[in-house]
């Protein structure tokens, strides 16, 4: 009889408990065993009493949870069911991720929108520096174009007269 599991990649999160299913569709298996890999060896999930849970609601069906999951509960799950003939076995995958791994992206967009903060602030200031500088530089090219236009080419400060023709007359 055939097995189903799951066909993709189960994905939890360290600390998080997760469960694992196995189904043999219009078949009653003798008994259902659990199994985890430990390198090349698989080694029966029983070991650990307060880390696995096994249960079955149903004779075609068993689930396998893990609690307090670590990142080193990931790997290869295998649900073994025993028949009267034979024994058929499915394949899960377990995936446990740390926390900081949805945070990496999130950390390198905000250092990412720092650092260009940080660039254009800097742009703006050199800007502005060297705005004022070349402004100083019109500024007393003014006041002295102001002082000649003053002066109307006469540089002494002594009063003018004019001439009165009336009197000369």
């Amino acid at each position: 009889p055939e097995l189903h599991g799951k066909n993709k990649p189960l994905i939890s999160y360290v600390g998080d408990s997760t469960v694992l299913m196995c189904k043999c569709q219009g078949c009653f298996p003798l008994n259902w065993t659990w199994y985890t890999s430990n390198g090349s060896v698989q080694v029966p999930v029983s070991v650990q009493v307060n880390k696995y849970i096994v249960n079955g609601t149903y004779a075609n069906e068993t689930k396998l949870m893990i609690t307090q999951l670590l990142e080193e509960d990931g790997g290869s799950y295998w649900c073994r069911a025993l028949f009267q003939l034979g024994e058929s076995e499915e394949h899960i995958e377990l995936i446990v991720l740390s926390y900081l791994v949805p945070l990496k992206p999130f950390l390198a967009i905000v250092a990412e929108v720092v650092l260009l903060v940080a660039i254009i602030l800097l742009c703006e200031k050199y800007t502005q520096k060297n705005k004022k500088h070349s402004d100083d530089g019109k500024e007393f090219e003014q006041i002295e174009q102001l002082k000649s236009d003053d002066s109307n080419g006469i540089e002494n400060n002594a009063t003018r007269l004019r001439k009165n023709e009336s009197v000369s007359q």
